[in-house]
């Protein structure tokens, strides 16, 4: 019984890392192509106009936000090891 309910979570657990595992190997060409056209999308509904200093600020503002989504879905976790040595000064 116990073993059926450990395939069961593998299998479970395979069936969701399946799909990640997909998307990591997709083309990286074909989402820049897929983001660049939704940046130029947004900027266009919000009324900049391409070619212009605003329209370039507006792209720059789209890249920012979205990295900054991007590092806060991806923890930072590190480890490391602190020796610390002091005398009395």
């Amino acid at each position: 019984m116990r073993k059926h309910i450990r395939a069961r979570h593998l299998a479970l657990g395979l069936m969701m890392v399946a799909p990640l595992t997909l998307a990591a190997c997709g083309d990286p060409a074909a989402e820049k192509a897929r983001l660049d056209a939704l940046d130029h999308q947004n900027c266009l509904e919000l009324g900049f106009k391409p070619d212009t200093e605003a329209y370039g600020n507006c792209r720059l503002k789209m890249k920012e936000i979205r990295a900054r989504e991007e590092g806060n879905r991806s923890p930072n976790i590190g480890f490391g090891v602190g020796v610390g040595v002091t005398k009395g000064f």
